[in-house]
């Protein structure tokens, strides 16, 4: 039984190394001119697709992370600028508790 999958992996092997050998000379031959080398418009045309979607993609990300960075630092100016506006604001002055309640349901509308 044990020879039985020795003899398969050594068949692969050879079916491997069959396999580069001719693609090899198919090269050599296409580089000395002596074969026309063949094109798959389809698979060309879907590769480029491809490529330009990953492109396309990339910047989107790019752009998504620039985004994302933008909205973190817009809530700790938002975050800062009440915490200013409670430390100046006198707790004499109307509207003060107002102010109170927006700033603390301020992280509320971040999340």
């Amino acid at each position: 039984m044990a020879e039985g999958k020795a003899g398969g992996a050594a068949g692969l092997f050879a079916k491997q190394v069959q396999k580069k050998f001719s693609r090899a000379q198919e090269k050599v031959l296409q580089k000395l001119g002596k074969t026309v080398e063949t094109k798959d418009e389809r698979f060309e045309q879907s590769a480029n697709n491809f490529y330009h979607q990953q492109a396309e993609g990339q910047k989107l990300y790019k752009d998504l992370k620039n985004f994302l960075n933008a909205v973190k630092v817009m809530h700790e100016s938002s975050k800062r600028v009440s915490e200013t506006l409670q430390e100046i604001y006198s707790s004499e002055w109307d509207g003060h508790e107002e102010l109170k309640a927006i700033a603390g349901n301020n992280d509320l509308l971040w999340e």
